[in-house]
């Protein structure tokens, strides 16, 4: 495993195209190691480290939207030798989001395909998620009551400590974020994808997503609650992979 923002297991050398994932609030890119094989040889995968966690739990979390793409922006764009496609859960569907656009907008450089997993649209956040009103111990019991976190983790101080810090400053991300006000749309076909048992994202509220995009969009539901993409990751990459194929540019 590459250590930095960007993080990549293995990738195939037969790869035709670059698929890069963006975690949900408070996660880290590991999650997305085992899709590598499930992609199969044609798809490397590159998934998206923040600071704060995992290996690079020593670092302070970003706490706003400008500072995640000013660092993410140049990096991947300097790795973009093959077509590129985006695949963000939650908060990292968002942040995807913001990151094709500023590729697209200062290097020309859209994604192919874009698929926002269980996230409500941009002009679409709802209400703040008030995490900085909320003591450690009272935030690791939210998230253990939601099934976020394993009740263990209440029980150890330094276990909380690990996954409320990044969690607060994805908080502020997303609690700070401001939808663009011109020029939204992207340039690509863009899926929207979303748990069938998801109350804070609705079928209604994953349709809104097919705004934001100059291209085609399909709507695509899931087994599932919210983490749908951590409980069936083979369903998950299996339609990944039928999204990128499809859609991979006809080579002269």
């Amino acid at each position: 495993m590459t250590a930095g923002p960007l993080v990549e297991w293995d990738p195939p050398r037969t790869a035709t195209a670059l698929l890069v994932c963006l975690p949900h609030a408070g996660s880290g890119a590991f999650q997305f190691c085992p899709w590598q094989e499930m992609l199969g040889p044609d798809i490397a995968l590159l998934a998206v480290q923040l600071p704060g966690r995992e290996n690079r739990w020593r670092e302070e979390p970003a706490t706003g939207m400008a500072e995640v793409l000013d660092e993410l922006a140049p990096r991947l764009a300097a790795r973009l030798d093959l077509p590129y496609y985006v695949f963000g859960h939650s908060m990292g569907a968002l942040i995807g989001y913001e990151l094709a656009r500023r590729l697209g907008h200062q290097q020309g450089s859209w994604p192919s395909g874009f698929v926002a997993s269980a996230c409500r649209a941009p002009d679409d956040q709802g209400e703040r998620s008030g995490t900085e009103r909320l003591t450690d111990e009272q935030l690791v019991a939210e998230l253990v009551a939601d099934g976020v976190v394993p009740a263990a983790v209440g029980a150890n101080s330094r276990l909380a400590v690990a996954v409320t810090r990044p969690l607060r400053g994805d908080s502020a991300i997303c609690d700070t974020y401001t939808p663009p006000g011109t020029d939204p749309l992207l340039r690509c076909p863009l899926g929207a994808w979303r748990g069938q048992d998801d109350e804070g994202v609705t079928d209604g509220h994953i349709r809104k997503w097919g705004e934001w995009s100059t291209g085609p969009s399909t709507v695509r539901t899931f087994p599932g609650s919210h983490f749908y993409h951590l409980d069936a990751p083979r369903q998950v990459t299996a339609e990944l992979r039928t999204f990128v194929t499809h859609l991979l540019p006809t080579r002269s």
